[in-house]
């Protein structure tokens, strides 16, 4: 009998040590994994900080870029103005020459000396002609601004429509500080689950998310496709706890930075 008592002894006491091998194994698993979920975890806040702190810069050279758009409208604009007004006195100033010069042929041809005292003289005609070659110089100045403010102007709008996009794409990227969804769907093959957050929601593709169970953190995924209600995630290799699957009522939330 006691040969028989020290064999199941010994037996207990290797089964013992087997779990407790098993055990304290799981718990280094755990804790490994922890581990790596947090780094990542910080890594995805470091990387939207950052993205939040090239959003602000967009968003600022956006609104520097739209009021440089504006002034140079605004100086386009002025310049248009005073063209047309220049237009419109060398248009009367040639019109004046024509009558003039008309009167003179007319007083030519009848014999009439041509300084009457109701009639042009020559020294109105070179008035005239002085007073059209300056509105002429200035249309050439003004045609060459018009131009430049007009390349200015394009310049400015690609610009603004440029960082309209870059603004775009760097809000695309970050996501609602605490946004959570639930797991409605695994697929264990594949490994990506069906999230119940859509664009609707705030979510975006290639955000991560912590998976919860209860108060437990059991691992993360990534969004890989978003649609208006839902979202599909791929489960991150290595960011379970050992032995845990994911199960549709798993929560998922994104802590934010």
């Amino acid at each position: 009998m006691a040969k028989i008592a020290l064999g199941v002894t010994i037996a207990l006491l290797l089964v013992t040590c087997f779990f407790g091998f098993e055990t304290k194994s799981n718990i280094q698993g755990l804790e490994a994994n922890l581990a790596r979920t947090n780094d990542q975890l910080a890594t995805s806040e470091q990387n939207l900080t950052k993205t939040k702190a090239d959003l602000k810069t967009a968003q600022d050279n956006e609104a520097k870029a739209e009021a440089d758009l504006a002034s140079a409208k605004a100086q386009l604009a002025t310049v248009q103005s005073n063209l047309d007004a220049a237009t419109a006195q060398a248009k009367d100033l040639t019109a004046k020459l024509a009558d003039a010069q008309t009167q003179i042929d007319t007083l030519k041809k009848a014999g009439t000396p041509v300084a009457t005292p109701n009639g042009p003289t020559l020294a109105d005609m070179d008035k005239l002609n002085t007073q059209l070659k300056d509105a002429q110089a200035q249309i050439a100045e003004l045609n060459q601004v018009k131009e430049t403010l007009a390349n200015k102007e394009q310049d400015a709008e690609k610009r603004s429509d440029d960082l309209e996009k870059q603004v775009e794409r760097y809000q695309s990227h970050i996501v609602k500080n605490g946004l959570e969804g639930e797991v409605l769907a695994v697929n264990h093959d594949w490994n990506f689950v069906v999230l119940s957050i859509g664009d609707r929601q705030g979510a975006v593709s290639n955000a991560e998310m912590v998976l919860t169970r209860g108060a437990s953190q059991i691992g993360k995924v990534r969004i890989t496709e978003v649609e208006p209600s839902t979202s599909v995630a791929d489960i991150i290799p290595g960011t379970l706890a050992r032995g845990v699957s994911v199960q549709p009522g798993d929560h998922v939330i994104f802590p934010g930075g």
